[in-house]
């Protein structure tokens, strides 16, 4: 008898097996990493995915408001790249963006916006921009005066539930959320979970990047100067991507995302793939006591690993 030349699978006690992340079989996925800096859209990355019955492609990787840098453009052109995204899809569309699309309940008491909340982030964009950005006005110097109102920074039930890390730098976290909302509320979408997904309507979800390298790995940064975040770990990731996800990419889009130190390239490609897991699963991720106000933030289901 002939035995084989690869050494025997020996089960390790204790351990589990490799984790694997259930995607779909069929549909778009949009991930996008969000930027509230001055000349945002030249920051903001985009990545799509296509779910296939035998693997997941990345389709393209690209900044799609290069054209539009400043925040204001951004504001404007978003309806309209949205729409045409769905457009392109053809079928359903799902978008993962990586900002809050609402805020802590104690907040939106305080800036008296709770039943808007409550309606969802369409409602809520419209009443903080009627409020807080008229014609002309500055994001950055909203977000300052929403934080004079507020005080410190509260953290909702789902940035506890995900681990959220709190974003360095004073109005920073108020800005990227106050900046995202005024951009989404005009766009015809489904926002969950305050809406039921709509066929022949794009759905709307926040996701949360960090969250899947930790879950998947154990990796807890990746971006340049973020602990051990290197070129290397970035790599760790998108193998580890291959392997649970079945996800798959060409080495020029590779080298994209293991090259840029910031994050954002492969903070869109986690995006992306939260979005079509938790579409995986009907997007039934939401605990009980989380407050409707809040929102959620939807993502691979913890510890993929232990099953």
């Amino acid at each position: 008898m002939v035995r084989s030349s690869e050494p025997e699978q020996v089960a390790v006690p204790g351990r589990c097996p490799e984790p694997r992340v259930k995607m779909p079989d069929r549909g778009t996925f949009l991930g996008v990493s969000w930027s509230a800096v001055q000349g945002a859209g030249n920051q903001i990355v985009a990545a799509r995915l296509q779910c296939e019955p035998d693997r997941v492609r990345l389709a393209h990787l690209w900044r799609p408001f290069q054209h539009a840098p400043t925040r204001r453009n951004v504001i404007e052109r978003m309806p309209a790249w949205i729409a045409e995204e769905a457009r392109l899809a053809g079928h359903g569309l799902t978008i993962g963006f990586d900002f809050p699309l609402s805020l802590a309940e104690t907040h939106l008491r305080q800036l008296g916006v709770l039943r808007q909340a409550i309606s969802g982030p369409a409602a809520l964009g419209r009443a903080l921009a009627e409020r807080y950005l008229p014609a002309g006005a500055d994001v950055g110097a909203a977000a300052e005066a929403v934080r004079s109102e507020l005080g410190r920074d509260q953290p909702r039930s789902t940035d506890c539930h995900r681990a959220v890390a709190p974003l360095p730098g004073k109005a920073t976290a108020l800005r990227r959320a106050l900046f995202g909302i005024a951009a989404l509320a005009a766009a015809d979408v489904s926002f969950l979970p305050w809406d039921e997904p709509e066929a022949g309507k794009p759905t709307v979800v926040e996701v949360y990047p960090p969250h899947l390298p930790r879950s998947l790995a154990g990796i807890c940064g990746y971006r340049d100067g973020d602990g051990q975040g290197r070129p290397a770990l970035r790599a760790a990731v998108l193998r580890t991507l291959r392997s649970t996800a079945r996800l798959r990419f060409e080495m020029e889009e590779a080298a994209e995302i293991v090259g840029d130190g910031t994050g954002a390239t492969l903070d869109a490609v986690l995006g992306a793939v939260a979005a079509a897991s938790a579409a995986q699963g009907a997007f039934h991720q939401v605990p009980r006591d989380v407050p409707r106000s809040e929102g959620w933030i939807y993502s691979i289901p913890d510890e993929p690993w232990r099953r």
